[in-house]
């Protein structure tokens, strides 16, 4: 058995179906990702190649990833008729991605309506080596045809500009030509004016094939002509380079140079590269004949780094075929939407997977996603938490013009700090017009940023990004706490209040303990930071307390605020209360709806669901978690007890029941644990929650390897170093992993 495949070996022609396992299959490298639409196309498809920071402008939501002109369109053509997967007779099916390389493979044998029976295979992957190409590899073999000896067929390859994001198109065709053999398109954002440039070389070694240019403005392509007899079979290899104004002064030159170089390279012969090209067992998927070295050189380059990176990133669990495929793929996902080097953007809610947020960063990377690239890739975790740093200017201002000091970052943001939530949507489970409030309301997110800062610094021992950046967001965000939280007139204590906590069911609530705890903890790692610099860097110190006007009247009232800030828990039971008032509201019978396929707010609606004592996901329990150190086993436990049954875990948010499992590790709950993982590992591979389609769920992608590490393994990072404490899940034998701890690389290999 293969533990690195996600396999499918029948098409369900449901348009649900097909969107979300073209979510499922898509392939990237950070730089872009291209979801797993087929080559021929379908009628309802969703094809997409979002690339890692290009947004356009739409009106409400500000501005969304913007879907690339369509690099693996290839139309295929039997005596005429053309092959498509509505079309003629499916005979067999096979689609599978390898995790380990990044490679997506599918074989289909079809019968043509006029008798015609094909094999048509293909391949494809974004390079790992290099980020800017893309690559296809195309076969077709005649296995038999009614009465003829020889069948005609026309291949066309070719770049579409027809795709938007929906239907919104938001590129326009500036330039297009030709230069040899390559093809390229040059396009321009309508209105944040990103330049793209696209170039295409379509190869094969057939000599008797009539090869066509085929300039257009929207859709040039390559087009081969020629005939198949049976058990004949045409390869040919699409390559495909992209570069922006972003990363290139003159994407165009960029774009074909790159290619016409790849093309122009004599690479060792197909016989003697290993070709780890194949991602199946010997007795799955057999791929036709090499075609040229130059896809055989680029696939064995990319799928070196790919071993690179899972030798570092790889989670091995022994005893338990689907948490190790699972665990794998959201692992997959987590280096496949994120760039290696570029700082300007994040990780979106749905990476570059799809349209869902339309690419907005929300504290989903923080909290959920940051820990994995803290551990495991600490040079993306300090571009992440750079992105932060570049967007503090914008922070500020939201804060002046909400009346606060400091920086108040934007609930959903995108390249320039400002807030992008928009101010209404339509519910995607009842229909109806509801306003958000969140991008008002929801403040936690600030706290969350600091935390990451914090945590990042504790593992990695980054002093450099402390003192020049991160102290910087610490404590500007102290200031904006300090400045939000109100003295009571009465009581000597601070409040914050009409505020949406994690829970998102309850708005305009006062005092959430999420928010309340998380800012006590914001101005306390500001306190902490100052200090440091004082000590350490005295000159910084001076130079951040003149530009922010940290006075010791200023330090004097955070440490008030941080003091007294107000906290409710019950002192007998220990359940703290999720917000004012909270324990007053109406129970809820939940075994009124069981069968149920919808959230309890899509059932009840927006505004009666919030009379009620039934959560959308951990709001108090993520406290408890993500503060792991700072409150003891009674309190955890009376929470848990409280909580975990008043939330809807399986569909009120994919966030959350990962996470759930470090939480139910501590308290011995391992049949919970293992659920809550599974629902997790498996949210995006089995559309647990219907909205797969959208796009992956990457905040659930980083929450499923804290479970696994910092949940299962026990992982605790301390002064001193690091301790494990193993919980082991029926059937699991073995767990090995690697992270970095303070520059130094640790292998854990825990056994039963």
């Amino acid at each position: 058995m293969n533990y690195w495949l996600v396999s499918e070996t029948s098409f369900v022609p449901n348009l649900k179906r097909l969107r979300s396992q073209e979510t499922v299959y898509t392939i990237g490298n950070g730089y872009f990702c291209t979801r797993g639409s087929f080559e021929e196309g379908f009628p309802g498809d969703m094809p997409a190649t979002l690339l890692f920071g290009v947004f356009d402008d739409i009106p409400i939501a500000k501005e969304e990833l913007a879907n690339a002109p369509d690099w693996t369109l290839i139309q295929l053509f039997i005596d005429g008729e053309r092959f498509r997967l509505d079309r003629g007779t499916l005979l067999d099916y096979q689609r599978t991605l390898d995790i380990q390389r990044g490679i997506v493979s599918r074989s289909v044998r079809w019968e043509s309506p006029k008798g015609a029976r094909l094999h048509i295979q293909s391949e494809r992957f974004a390079s790992l080596a290099d980020e800017h190409v893309g690559a296809i590899r195309y076969s077709v073999t005649l296995e038999e045809s009614q009465g003829q000896n020889e069948c005609t067929i026309a291949v066309w390859s070719t770049i579409n500009a027809a795709e938007g994001n929906y239907d919104v198109l938001h590129w326009e065709c500036a330039e297009q030509g030709h230069q040899d053999d390559v093809i390229w398109l040059h396009s321009i954002t309508k209105h944040s004016k990103v330049d793209l440039a696209q170039a295409m070389s379509f190869t094969t070694t057939k000599q008797d094939y009539h090869k066509e240019l085929v300039d257009s403005d929207t859709a040039p392509s390559i087009r081969f002509y020629g005939t198949l007899a049976p058990g004949e079979t045409f390869s040919a290899d699409k390559i495909v380079t992209m570069y922006t104004s972003r990363d290139a002064e003159d994407p165009i030159a960029s774009a074909i140079h790159n290619l016409q170089d790849l093309l122009a390279v004599t690479h060792v012969s197909p016989e003697a590269n290993t070709r780890a090209s194949s991602p199946v067992d010997e007795d799955t998927i057999e791929l036709s004949p090499t075609v040229t070295p130059t896809y055989d050189a680029l696939l064995t380059h990319s799928s070196a780094a790919w071993q690179q990176f899972w030798q570092i990133a790889d989670i091995i669990i022994e005893g338990d075929e689907k948490a190790q495929i699972g665990t794998r793929y959201n692992i997959y996902q987590l280096r496949i939407n994120v760039s290696a080097h570029d700082d300007r953007y994040s990780v979106a809610a749905k990476g570059l997977t799809g349209f869902g947020y339309r690419g907005h960063i929300f504290h989903d990377t923080e909290i959920f996603m940051l820990p994995f690239y803290t551990y495991v890739m600490p040079a993306i975790a300090r571009n992440l938490l750079m992105y932060r740093y570049h967007l503090l200017p914008g922070a500020r201002q939201k804060a002046a013009n909400n009346g606060y000091e400091g920086a108040q970052y934007p609930w959903e943001s995108t390249l320039d700090g400002e807030e992008a939530t928009p101010p209404a949507i339509i519910h995607p489970e009842s229909g109806e017009v509801i306003s958000v409030l969140n991008g008002f309301i929801e403040l936690h997110i600030t706290a969350s940023i600091a935390h990451a800062v914090w945590q990042y610094w504790r593992v990695t021992g980054d002093d450099e990004f402390m003192r020049d950046y991160g102290a910087e967001i610490l404590l500007s965000t102290a200031m904006f706490w300090a400045s939000r939280a109100e003295e009571h007139e009465q009581h000597h204590e601070y409040e914050i209040t009409n505020v949406i906590g994690p829970d998102e069911w309850h708005e305009h609530v006062n005092n959430n303990v999420y928010t309340n705890i998380m800012a006590r903890y914001n101005i306390r790692y500001g306190l902490a930071i100052l200090a440091w610099l004082q000590t350490t860097s005295p000159r910084k110190a001076q130079v951040l307390e003149q530009q922010l006007k940290l006075t010791p009247q200023t330090v004097e009232h955070w440490k008030d605020v941080a003091d007294h800030l107000r906290i409710d828990q019950d002192l007998t039971t220990k359940v703290l209360e999720q917000f004012d008032g909270f324990f007053k509201l109406e129970p809820f019978d939940q075994t009124q709806y069981a069968g149920r396929k919808d959230s309890y707010q899509g059932i009840l609606g927006v505004h009666e669901v919030q009379r009620y004592r039934i959560i959308k996901q951990a709001d108090v329990l993520m406290l408890l978690t993500v503060l792991k150190q700072e409150f003891d086993y009674e309190t955890k436990k009376a929470n848990w007890d409280y909580y975990y049954p008043i939330t809807d875990h399986d569909y009120g948010s994919s966030l959350t029941p990962a996470l759930h499992v470090i939480l139910a590790c501590e308290l011995g709950l391992l049949d919970i644990a293992y659920q809550m993982f599974m629902k997790g590992a498996l949210v995006d591979l089995e559309n647990l929650r219907g909205n797969t389609p959208e796009g992956i769920h990457a905040a659930c992608s980083g929450a499923v390897w804290q479970a696994t590490i910092l949940g299962f393994a026990g992982l605790r990072i301390n002064d001193d170093g690091y301790t494990t404490a193993i919980q082991w899940p029926d059937g699991w034998t073995r767990l090995a992993f690697s992270f970095y701890y303070k520059g130094e690389l640790i292998h854990i290999d825990l056994r039963k």
